[in-house]
């Protein structure tokens, strides 16, 4: 089994990439998606978020305001690195565990969709990493209009992450998608060729 991680800034095309792959036939996972339900299942998870960031952060049900929280993080480097301490290690080993069953299952590609795969130091849980990338106007562009952001939400969220340079170190495909729709899907389907005829999808 080829486990694939994708990367890249906020609004940089993860998810469209990653859709068009599951689409081909790979098995998914989104890391965002994965570390949103052990807010709501994992119960020591969510206490000692509470307890790190305070009751200010809950909803009148007593649920994560995770937009509460983002907002907290975002405009502050060390509240940020103390979520992401309580955070990354609880959806590494989830993440391990979906690899784990999805490959007992025979699949042959997994995608794991982690915007964080290289801060976080999941990079030695896949076996190639593809960058998705687009211009920085084109990302704010997209997070305003397309993810409801303000630009002072965006721009925090952009700043809060490593640069396009430190991920290159770590993968072996780069994909601009800043392009057609139809052009990104042929070099999704390229790659994914690539793939399933056992090369080393580096081209």
């Amino acid at each position: 089994m080829i486990t694939i991680g994708i990367t890249g800034g906020i609004g940089s095309g993860k998810s469209t990439v990653g859709a068009m792959l599951k689409d081909l036939g790979a098995a998914f996972i989104d890391a965002d998606k994965v570390g949103h339900r052990l807010f709501r299942e994992d119960s020591s998870l969510k206490r000692s978020i509470v307890e790190s960031f305070g009751d200010r952060i809950l909803t009148p049900e007593q649920d994560i305001d995770r937009r509460h929280l983002a907002a907290v993080v975002f405009k502050d480097p060390a509240a940020l690195a103390k979520l992401n301490s309580i955070m990354h290690p609880a959806i590494s080993c989830a993440v391990g565990e979906e690899v784990a069953a999805l490959r007992a299952q025979g699949y042959g590609v997994v995608v794991i969709e982690a915007p964080l795969l290289v801060e976080a130091g999941w990079t030695k849980q896949t076996d190639v990493i593809w960058l998705t990338v687009a211009p920085a106007a084109v990302v704010l562009k997209r997070l305003i209009e397309k993810m409801g952001y303000t630009e002072v939400e965006a721009q925090a969220r952009i700043a809060s992450q490593i640069s396009n340079e430190e991920r290159r170190q770590y993968a072996s495909v780069v994909i601009d998608t800043d392009v057609p729709f139809d052009e990104l899907r042929a070099r999704v389907g390229e790659l994914w060729r690539g793939l399933s005829k056992g090369l080393n999808p580096n081209f």
